[in-house]
């Protein structure tokens, strides 16, 4: 059986349908309301996640920076503890030091002590070395006075004794013939002669003077020297080509040149050459005297120039010894070399 709706006035339908548009609408309205709060609340969520992201970030970031505070916390902590322990070692050592401060006060305290024991001590051994000195000195002085008399008594002897025995020949022989008489006369002349070259050496060491300074030629001494000595025939002299003019005592240079000439005259037994050179060295001059003898050992050129050393059965020992302190004299030194035998004197030009 069918039933028919009941039929409604159209002023109730009318409202429902104003009601139900009006509905329609608002649920419409709220629709779209809901859909921009959604949109808001998915905005807010982004911003929320992203800020949740940098949060999330940032406290990372913290993390590992106070991970890195403990890690130096903990470095500084152990740095801490290692100054610590070096702070004790000091103050164990500055202890240790301190001990060993006063201790060596003490040890200095003791050396100070010592020390002006030892300074008394020494100005007392250098007192006691003067007297010494002096006591050694004057016996080497009185030794060698001795040892001069002793020589130079035994060599005025021969010549004493040749000239007691030559004028007790002649006392005996009144009516001696002149030749005779002459040839007695020349033996006391030579006698005196040796007796006076002797006491001149004498003299000329123990004696002071000054220098006679003056401009003179080398080769005028060297020629001087030369003919101030008697020349045996077969000797050969050789003299200086060049010349160097030079400040000095012209008579004890000459002596000097004498006296090796004679000596070199003797070395070869009078039979050789004899070259003497003169050499220009900038502000000296060199003389040199070389000879064609036997030459002079090592062991006795060593001691060529000390005082009464001769290899001579006569004479003081005292020519050489002379010849150096005048040549030292002048400012200048004298050297003996061997093979050949050569005197060598270097001598300042403007002494």
């Amino acid at each position: 059986m069918q039933t028919s709706k009941p039929d409604l006035p159209n002023p109730l339908i009318q409202n429902l349908s104003e009601v139900a548009a009006s509905a329609f609408k608002e649920l419409e309205s709220t629709k779209l309301d809901l859909k921009e709060k959604e949109m808001q609340l998915r905005e807010i969520a982004e911003i929320s996640n992203q800020k949740i992201n940098a949060a999330a970030k940032l406290n990372h970031d913290l993390q590992g920076k106070v991970e890195l505070l403990q890690d130096l916390s903990q470095r500084l902590e152990e740095q801490n503890d290692e100054l610590n322990r070096r702070n004790q070692e000091m103050q164990i050592k500055e202890k240790t030091y301190n001990n060993l401060n006063q201790e060596l006060r003490a040890e200095l305290e003791k050396v100070t002590v010592k020390e002006k024991e030892l300074e008394i001590r020494e100005q007392y051994l250098e007192k006691m070395v003067d007297e010494k000195s002096q006591q050694l000195s004057r016996s080497e002085k009185m030794a060698t006075i001795g040892e001069l008399t002793s020589r130079l008594a035994h060599d005025l002897r021969n010549p004493l004794s040749v000239i007691k025995t030559t004028h007790g020949i002649m006392k005996t022989k009144p009516n001696m013939k002149i030749e005779e008489r002459l040839q007695y006369n020349g033996r006391i002349d030579r006698a005196i002669l040796r007796i006076v070259h002797l006491v001149d050496d004498v003299l000329d060491y123990v004696r002071v003077t000054e220098l006679n300074l003056q401009k003179v030629s080398l080769r005028a001494v060297v020629e001087s020297a030369i003919d101030s000595i008697v020349k045996p025939s077969d000797i050969n002299i050789s003299r200086p080509e060049k010349d160097v003019n030079i400040n000095c005592d012209y008579r004890k240079l000459e002596a000097v040149f004498a006296n090796l000439i004679t000596n070199a005259i003797q070395a070869m037994n009078e039979d050789g050459d004899i070259i003497i050179r003169i050499t220009d060295k900038n502000d000296k001059a060199l003389i040199e005297f070389e000879d064609t003898g036997p030459g002079i050992s090592d062991s006795i050129a060593s001691q060529i120039f000390d005082p009464m050393f001769t290899t001579k059965s006569y004479g003081t020992g005292l020519g050489l010894s002379i010849c150096k302190s005048i040549v030292e004299k002048h400012g200048g030194d004298i050297t003996l070399s061997s093979n050949p035998t050569t005197f060598r004197i270097t001598l300042p030009k403007n002494l």
